[in-house]
């Protein structure tokens, strides 16, 4: 259901960590953002990611594999021979999340099980609805995190988001979601409004107008010219602009991955800057990234080289334009100078117990908290495959599958 029917193997799992064992015993901790489960995967021979990744996605959806086992042994010709519940090789991380009075007391808020997810729209970024009122569900995005590698992107993209005011091309804020660690209540993700209509990416016939870059710039200028608000967004490109399938407006800050594509605060660089590469990457469709000896990040690109260097730049033949290339280019000539700003610096992570120890750590391993008996958030869910589910039954945005019978819940 969503994305991840259709998304590389890559994008699906990451291989977080790699180690031997004595007896030539190989293993990878995988991370599968669609079930959101962390699985350890032992082989005999040190074998690569692709080889891991494919016998993954052959086994980990089906009967073979059970939704709460937490390391597998691969023959090496990459089928199942055994599994493990054994929380020794658990190797799921617990990020920190911030409390709920780091956030201002006035903002709107809704717990995480009263959330039913609808649809996977990318990494870590889901389509939930609730009922502010009774028998009126609200469709909203909800984005989160689950390791630490996010923490303080998400830090800086939610603070970055309750504090934009409303604007008509960009999502606007809707809820911080919450939940009950132990005794504490934490924000685990938020939510913004939902835009049908999809990205330009997930759209790629869909005709480009003219107004639509006029439209970015606009909102760019809006959020880095602004003396308050000063925001940069870290990567502009076509699967992070919406278009409104109901306005027919731009809106952007779509589904996204999590990891580099956050908002940032920045006093050192112009926002169009961005909006150069993800021009030249939907009228083209070249993959620029590679093209720039393989420089991943947009900070690492000069914006000359596309501009400057390239005279002309080839339209794909399947792109559709309203008007010429060299007026998309046109726009993008003025570059005004961004405004300075203060970030807000994430709360300090409070020591925990560790091995016996009281030490600050961003995340902290499975396999220590469940032995101590000490409270974490959990959220493994049933995998695309197996949606959309039966009739009457709801998935909870905390992963469990609710509906079965009168009050019965059962987790993915």
């Amino acid at each position: 259901m969503g994305f991840f029917d259709h998304c590389d193997l890559d994008q699906r799992f990451k291989s977080s960590t790699f180690g031997a064992f004595p007896h030539h015993r190989y293993y990878r901790v995988v991370e599968d953002w669609d079930q959101r489960r962390t699985i350890t995967v032992f082989t005999s021979k040190n074998e690569d990611e692709d080889f891991v990744f494919k016998a993954l996605n052959r086994l980990i959806d089906g009967p073979g594999v059970a939704p709460d086992a937490i390391s597998i042994k691969l023959s090496d010709d990459g089928k199942l021979l055994s599994q493990s519940h054994d929380i020794f090789n658990d190797h799921t991380s617990i990020p920190f999340y911030p409390s709920v009075t780091d956030f201002p007391r006035q903002l709107p808020k809704i717990r995480r099980f009263d959330l039913t997810e609808i649809d996977r729209l990318g990494i870590q970024v889901d389509l939930v609805t609730y009922e502010p009122q009774p028998g009126q569900p609200k469709r909203v995005a909800f984005k989160y995190y689950i390791n630490k590698r996010n923490i303080s992107r998400f830090w800086t993209e939610i603070n970055c988001v309750i504090r934009i005011p409303k604007h008509p091309n960009i999502v606007s804020f809707d809820r911080l979601v919450i939940d009950t660690v132990g005794d504490e209540e934490k924000v685990v993700g938020f939510t913004t409004a939902f835009v049908p209509g999809g990205t330009v990416d997930d759209n790629e016939d869909r005709l480009f107008k003219l107004k639509y870059l006029k439209q970015l710039t606009e909102a760019i200028d809006y959020l880095n010219l602004n003396l308050k608000l000063g925001v940069v967004h870290g990567d502009l490109c076509s699967h992070n602009l919406l278009i409104s399938k109901r306005t027919g407006q731009l809106g952007g800050g779509g589904g996204d991955d999590g990891d580099d594509s956050d908002p940032e605060h920045r006093d050192d660089c112009d926002v169009r800057y961005y909006a150069v590469f993800a021009l030249y990457d939907i009228i083209t469709r070249d993959n620029f990234r590679a093209r720039f000896d393989g420089r991943y990040y947009l900070s690492e690109l000069d914006p000359a080289e596309v501009l400057d260097n390239m005279q002309t730049w080839e339209k794909h033949p399947r792109v559709r334009l309203d008007s010429d290339v060299a007026e998309y280019r046109r726009v993008l000539e003025t570059s005004p100078a961004p405004s300075p700003s203060a970030a807000r610096h994430c709360p300090e992570i409070p020591p925990v117990d560790y091995n016996g120890n009281m030490v600050s750590r961003p995340s902290l391993l499975r396999q220590v908290l469940v032995p101590q008996g000490d409270p974490f958030l959990r959220w493994e869910r049933p995998p695309s495959r197996h949606l959309p589910l039966r009739q009457g039954q709801r998935l909870l945005a905390t992963g469990e599958v609710v509906g079965l019978q009168r009050g019965e819940r059962r987790r993915g």
